[in-house]
């Protein structure tokens, strides 16, 4: 059985990975009257360049090839792989969305929306639909219907380790993705400022490859971290100090975007 604990924390991180971005993106809007578009053109950089590009690569072409298959082996170098396609495709599809469809405009709060909406869709969609499953998992488990409407379509290694998961995984790990969720919320908005804010003081590729790289390691050092065993606490602690570092970024900038309304300040262009 699942746990009644284990179920109130997954139904809170579903709604609050679901709603979160969405309360942030309207009162944000109400403080700043930001320009809509942004945001939703965040949200389909996100879902383009990962959800329709990277992941597919990664899940069904790369594992057919040989040399991939021996990069995994290497828990370093595969890390280092997986933090830099995310940071390339990512970090391109928001240079190449301010670039072009969203080249006018580009202010602080334009790209704050922008962020809100890349990193909004990425909770919603690789942790509050994810946590969605996981509830209606959990009700058949505890019902008796698991095994008769689920374990006809999967393997039973697969079925136990579904089982396994839901049931032994200690109830306040289920909230840990929604502290994950909240930090790298964050730090999305603050990449796609800095990229932003690149193309503004016209060194756009210096930034972008600035983005690539700080991304690379985020990302590298969490997957390390991972395949070491290492606390999931100490974990999110990690990533809690790059949330620190933009949110200084962000203050910083949106400072000087009220000092400098005319080049990335809070004003409508």
């Amino acid at each position: 059985m699942v746990s009644t604990t284990s179920i109130i924390c997954m139904i809170f991180t579903a709604l609050f990975t679901i709603f979160m971005p969405i309360v942030v993106a309207i009162v944000f809007y109400k403080k700043t009257k930001f320009k809509w578009r942004f945001f939703f053109a965040g949200a389909v950089v996100f879902t383009v360049m990962q959800i329709f590009i990277r992941v597919p690569i990664l899940q069904s072409v790369l594992p057919q090839m040989q040399w991939y298959k021996n990069m995994t082996e290497n828990v370093w170098i595969y890390a280092i792989f997986l933090g830099l396609t995310a940071g390339i495709f990512e970090e391109v599809g928001r240079y190449i969305a301010f670039k072009t469809v969203l080249r006018k405009h580009l202010n602080w709060k334009n790209g704050v929306a922008f962020g809100i909406g890349h990193g909004g869709i990425e909770s919603i969609l690789i942790v509050g639909l994810s946590y969605i499953s996981n509830l209606i998992m959990a009700f058949m488990i505890n019902n008796g219907l698991f095994d008769t409407l689920i374990g006809p379509t999967m393997s039973q290694e697969l079925i136990t380790q579904l089982k396994s998961g839901l049931i032994d995984t200690p109830s306040y790990m289920f909230l840990v993705a929604s502290l994950e969720r909240a930090l790298t919320f964050v730090i999305h908005i603050g990449f796609s400022v800095l990229v932003m804010l690149g193309i503004r003081r016209g060194k756009g590729l210096l930034y972008l490859l600035l983005a690539i790289l700080l991304h690379m390691v985020l990302d590298a050092a969490v997957v390390i971290m991972s395949s070491y065993g290492v606390n999931a606490f100490i974990i999110e602690g990690f990533v809690g100090i790059c949330t620190i570092a933009s949110i200084v970024f962000l203050v910083k900038t949106g400072n000087d975007a009220k000092d400098k309304e005319g080049e990335i300040g809070f004003i409508n262009e």
